[in-house]
């Protein structure tokens, strides 16, 4: 067996002993005390800059799938959530809504480019992101259409909205944003998964700050040569002469003999 399905299984078997033990069929659970398969995954590809300037490209500004690309890259918010989010959540100049994994209340501002995508859609939609038919997205939905969207527009390798997700992440670390200050943005409950994003910012701004120190120091172009430099005597004799004048001591014996 797979560790995926290992996985899958264990947590079936988890429920189904609950369950059990909830109705008096049995009186434990020996799931619990089963070792736990760990399952190493390379999670969600990141969007890279590429990426996105590739989709841009290919999608007009009021497609939905651009609309869709926006929503996500400029809220981070989570496929399930970008797909509810409306007008209805829209409160002054900031998007508010309730993270529906986490509960936790979100209040995030709405960037001026993001704004221009948003400010024309029709009031009367359910949401910002909606079908042919003027329908809400579902949530399982929303992945294959951001997926063929992004294959449509020529870019390679996965590109999903939880790709999109991590790029929002990536892109405010780099602005310099702290951990903190982007799970205020995304909802995110745990600060290890967002530290992957800020080391990585702060890793790129200390080598290029250690690469331009090394280049003030080391690499420095001497100035021309001043002209006169060189015109020494040809004969090594008359200029070590010329030497044992300059450094002959006072009251020692002559560097050079008479």
């Amino acid at each position: 067996m797979s560790p995926g399905a290992a996985v899958h299984l264990r947590k079936r078997l988890n429920q189904l002993f609950e369950f059990a033990s909830a109705i008096g069929l049995t009186t434990g659970n020996p799931v619990k005390d089963a070792k736990r398969i760990r399952k190493r995954t390379v999670g969600y590809r990141t969007w890279s800059e590429a990426d996105i300037a590739a989709y841009r490209a290919y999608w007009d500004d009021q497609t939905p799938q651009r609309i869709a690309m926006e929503i996500l890259l400029y809220t981070g918010l989570r496929r399930a959530d970008a797909v509810r989010v409306g007008w209805k959540h829209v409160v002054d100049d900031r998007i508010e809504i309730v993270a529906s994994k986490t509960g936790v209340n979100l209040s995030i501002p709405i960037h001026e480019e993001l704004w221009r995508f948003i400010k024309d859609r029709p009031r009367t939609d359910p949401t910002f992101i909606i079908t042919a038919y003027g329908q809400s997205r579902s949530e399982k939905a929303f992945t294959g259409f951001i997926t063929d969207a992004a294959r449509d527009a020529g870019i390679e390798g996965q590109a999903s909205p939880h790709g999109l997700r991590k790029a929002a992440c990536r892109r405010l670390a780099d602005a310099g944003a702290s951990a903190h200050e982007i799970m205020a943005i995304t909802g995110h409950t745990k600060i290890e998964e967002i530290l992957t994003y800020t080391k990585a910012a702060e890793q790129k701004r200390l080598s290029q700050a250690a690469m331009v120190k090394m280049a003030s120091v080391f690499d420095i172009k001497l100035p021309n040569p001043d002209t006169r430099l060189g015109k020494t005597a040809d004969n090594s004799l008359e200029t070590l002469a010329l030497v044992g004048e300059v450094v002959r001591p006072t009251g020692l014996e002559p560097v050079f003999p008479p």
